[in-house]
């Protein structure tokens, strides 16, 4: 798609070249480098195949060597170069090139965390929503926030205020119908907000602040988006008379908005969705920075590794199928998929010889399944050969399909959840 215009486009470049404003009287502009704490060349190869791109002459061969010669050695470029490249698909490429450029500036390998930053995020998430595009957090990595984008409802656009889940997602539900909430976990859920339930003051229409709590400030929030609807003891389904009648017997589309809505403290914003999540783990939505969204249904590989580098390809691979989001989805396959590579070369700089050792562990001395283990890894090998599994390998067939993107994503997922036991440092013989 392209939504993001070409104004969009100028001023986020202009965040990037003149900088934010940190200053109390609007005076202090600081600067954010694109790359972070990444040199410019470190950053592009995370997203393009820049060695074996070609240099625009004289003796720079490749796009690497021109990169660190004018951005390192002789540093004449201007900051906001990439921008302006035509090598790089920012200014004619689709908006996915676009936004999966950004979300790797934001990565937490790169970005430097800060009032700058901060002030980034906050400009790019109001520049994007004029466009159609919402920016938050998706997931998170090692307590740091992972940031992915998603598309933003026609309602929402238009909209000055948060519209809940079943507002936002009205024509959707038309067609799809979300799984029932078992009375079991709708007690858990009410049980939670009445744990998270506290007092605090709220500024009425007519100026005078009032004492309130959560749980009533949620049931009149509701109220003035709909009325609150459920099933009274006699099976009808009418107005919610309270607000545990509404969460126990009201359709799940609206337990979902009851969730969505509920206000919350700086201290909650982390434990609530969390216990949210846990609540509703059989469902394929999680509240994820304030909205029920749908997930990536995937196997997790939660057993830990002793190589560190092979345990942080797993974790970032995880937090970035569970966004949900197709551009996270093919980041996600492809760090599994650099997982799956680290482990076959675990035992020996020889590959085919460290992936015999590696079956002869896993078979533990049956030739039949060794044997089938070794046809698993020759056809992963095979599709790691010919399909895209980086986005900049253009010369590689497109997956048909995002479902099968996720089938072989779950399928490494599943080969390293066998692996990760005899993955142990100590078991390294190449050193």
């Amino acid at each position: 798609m392209n939504r993001i215009t070409d104004v969009t486009k100028r001023k986020i470049r202009e965040l990037f070249s003149s900088g934010v404003d940190v200053g109390i009287f609007g005076t202090e502009m600081q600067s954010y480098h694109f790359s972070g704490n990444l040199t410019d060349g470190e950053f592009l190869q995370r997203l393009y195949d820049i060695k074996s791109m070609p240099g625009s002459g004289g003796r720079c061969k490749t796009l690497d060597q021109e990169i660190w010669q004018h951005t390192v050695n002789n540093d004449d470029w201007s900051s906001d170069w990439v921008f302006d490249d035509d090598r790089f698909p920012l200014k004619n490429g689709t908006d996915e090139d676009y936004l999966r450029f950004l979300m790797e500036v934001l990565s937490p390998e790169v970005r430097i965390d800060g009032e700058v930053l901060t002030k980034i995020i906050e400009q790019l998430t109001l520049l994007l929503r004029i466009d159609g595009y919402e920016l938050y957090i998706g997931s998170y990595i090692s307590n740091q926030p992972v940031y992915t984008w998603g598309l933003l409802t026609e309602k929402e656009i238009s909209s000055s205020r948060f519209l809940p889940f079943s507002i936002r997602n009205e024509e959707l539900l038309k067609e799809r119908r979300l799984s029932s909430i078992s009375k079991k976990n709708r007690k858990a859920i009410y049980d939670l907000m009445v744990e998270f339930n506290e007092p605090f003051y709220t500024t009425s229409e007519t100026g005078f602040e009032c004492l309130t709590d959560c749980i009533s400030e949620v049931f009149e929030i509701i109220k003035s988006y709909y009325t609150p609807m459920a099933y009274n003891s006699a099976g009808i389904y009418t107005t919610a008379d309270n607000f545990e009648n509404f969460i126990m017997s009201s359709a799940p589309k609206n337990v979902f908005d009851a969730i969505e809505l509920y206000p919350l403290n700086a201290n909650d914003k982390l434990s609530f969705p969390a216990r949210i999540n846990q609540i509703l783990n059989s469902f394929t939505y999680r509240l994820i920075d304030g909205k029920m969204r749908p997930v990536s249904c995937i196997v997790r590989v939660q057993k830990d590794a002793y190589d560190k580098s092979l345990k942080e390809l797993i974790e970032e691979a995880n937090a970035y199928v569970q966004t949900g989001s197709t551009d996270d989805l093919q980041r996600a396959l492809e760090k599994i998929w650099d997982a799956y590579e680290r482990a076959k070369s675990f035992f020996h700089k020889d590959k085919k010889h460290s992936s015999s050792i590696l079956t002869d562990k896993l078979s533990k001395g049956d030739a039949v399944m060794k044997e089938k283990i070794n046809d698993l890894m020759h056809h992963l090998n095979w599709i790691g050969n010919n399909y895209q599994i980086r986005h900049f390998e253009m010369d590689k067939r497109l997956f048909p399909s995002d479902d099968l993107k996720l089938f072989y994503f779950n399928l490494c997922a599943s080969f390293l959840h066998l692996c990760l036991d005899y993955l142990d440092e100590s078991n390294n013989l190449y050193k």
